[in-house]
């Protein structure tokens, strides 16, 4: 052992460790590391007597068992795959509809349990990643959430439905995705990797969107079927594009926070190569953002944009390239949006609502003071779980703060206040790293955590697929901390330090 000491990257005071720890870390994985033959020929007969029992039950179980296996299998002899394959799926079939194709459950959750319960259970010590308060609290906001959903179900003597124990434990799912992300993509390059990964894969919804828009024969079809949501058949003769989503709001949700870190890495110069690909995937990222005529994602985008452009000190630049997205939106959802606009301001004749409130607001708040409020008033410290009172008739609250009040009380809300305070912190940290795709993603998501605390007030973005899974890919994209062996003031020679960004 050397007396050389390193702290380890932490949130809090640095812990000293011996540098030999950290020297020659082993990347292999947890399976190749070492001869595991008797683990291997004992899980071999297991899992043929396994296939052999579900074959003569229904063979569509034991394809199902088999196919999970190589999953596992292909994520414990490369742990990267499998988180680059989280990062590619999870966010893009988040919208999916539960059952399709395993009964009750969205792939999306059974991705995220099979992969990133594998990766955190296999990760080498050697690979830990020190707890922070993003961490901490993350996961304390998915146990108060399915103890508010425990809490409600038997305070009302009811049993919870398979789908109800997935709403009441669904919030701990962005814990395993945030966590194991973390554990798994170490690298400056591995993360850059994986946002580019995520970059594509989003530019496919955005595609998928568009066309959805433009009535593509077969696409409305296919969505339907995949989302098991009328929403894309349109109402009122207006198609809002859903994208792989039950509801466009759930797309307008996936592609805010993802628009912002694109606009940072093109205003920090922050890739290079490839610029006239990086603006073409842009711009279809504002084209699926607008096709779903969401009006309060789009005014956050704005505002986000010009203030990233004051931020960048590149307001000419920010106002060319508004008026080129102008352009585009125009030519491709100016009908849509004209619509949407006409249907929102108009009134009927006899109509008590003003005219310049949007009928959405006006519908929210009748909801909201007839119906939810009330209810509320009667338990502010507990709520009711999952399932609502039965003084509810509209189903639905249409805003994050009353699906909180309503389901956990002040004490959840007062909980998902506490996050959003930290998520802003580590996104400031952020943007002070050396490394300019991770400013870049700091920047954006200085402006993304904002822009997700205002349009949750009016729809429940955090409760539905879409932004959630996309936000916390991006947080686990962030560098924990930057190491730099620099002799500090103070400090002996030979010793590190690790400052965080």
């Amino acid at each position: 052992m050397t007396g050389d000491w390193v702290p380890r990257p932490t949130y809090g005071p640095a812990v000293a460790l011996p540098a030999s720890d950290l020297a020659g870390l082993d990347a292999g994985s947890w399976l190749t590391t070492r001869p595991r033959g008797p683990l291997i020929a004992l899980g071999g007969v297991l899992v043929s007597f396994g296939l052999g029992f579900l074959a003569m039950e229904d063979p569509r179980y034991a394809l199902a068992l088999f196919a999970g296996i190589v999953l596992i299998l292909v994520v414990l002899v490369r742990p990267y795959y499998g988180a680059l394959g989280l990062v590619a799926l999870v966010p893009t079939l988040s919208g999916l509809a539960p059952g399709v194709p395993v009964p009750n459950i969205r792939i999306s959750e059974i991705l995220i349990g099979v992969i990133g319960a594998t990766l955190l259970t296999t990760a080498r010590r050697q690979a830990a990643v020190s707890w922070g308060i993003l961490d901490w609290l993350l996961l304390a906001y998915g146990v108060l959430w399915t103890f508010d959903g425990v809490l409600g179900a038997m305070s009302g003597h009811q049993h919870l439905s398979i789908s109800e124990w997935g709403t009441a434990a669904g919030q701990l799912q962005f814990f395993l995705l945030y966590r194991s992300l973390k554990v798994t993509l170490r690298t400056s390059n591995e993360r850059h990797i994986a946002l580019k990964v995520l970059f594509v894969a989003s530019g496919a919804v955005a595609l998928l969107a568009v066309l959805e828009e433009l009535k593509v024969p077969g696409v409305i079809n296919l969505i339907v079927s995949l989302t098991r949501s009328p929403a894309a058949a349109g109402t009122g003769g207006v198609i809002r594009a859903t994208g792989p989503f039950a509801n466009w709001a759930a797309l307008a949700g996936y592609m805010l926070p993802l628009i912002f870190v694109a606009v940072c890495l093109g205003l920090g110069d922050a890739l290079p190569k490839h610029k006239k690909t990086q603006v073409g995937l842009g711009l279809l990222l504002v084209l699926g953002l607008f096709v779903t005529a969401e009006f309060s994602n789009i005014l956050c985008l704005v505002a986000g944009v010009g203030l990233l452009g004051v931020r960048y000190r590149r307001g000419r630049m920010v106002m060319r390239w508004l008026g080129i997205g102008a352009i585009v939106v125009a030519v491709g959802a100016g009908g849509l949006l004209a619509q949407r606009i006409d249907a929102q301001l108009s009134t009927s004749p006899g109509s008590s609502r003003h005219t310049g409130v949007p009928q959405t607001l006006v519908t929210r708040w009748s909801v909201w003071t007839e119906q939810y409020i009330p209810a509320i008033e009667k338990k502010p410290l507990t709520g009711y779980g999952v399932q609502l009172p039965s003084s509810i008739q509209w189903p639905f609250p249409e805003s994050q703060y009353i699906s909180f009040l309503i389901e956990g009380g002040v004490p959840l809300l007062a909980m998902f206040g506490f996050l959003a305070w930290a998520m802003l912190g580590e996104a400031r940290r952020g943007s002070r790293s050396e490394d300019p795709v991770d400013r870049a993603l700091g920047q954006g998501l200085r402006v993304a955590v904002p822009a997700m605390v205002i349009v949750n007030t009016i729809w429940p973005f955090l409760s539905n697929g879409g932004e959630p899974q996309v936000l916390w890919v991006l947080f686990a994209l962030l560098p924990v901390a930057v190491a730099t062996n620099a002799p500090q003031p103070g400090r002996p020679q030979g010793v590190s330090v690790v400052s965080l960004r």
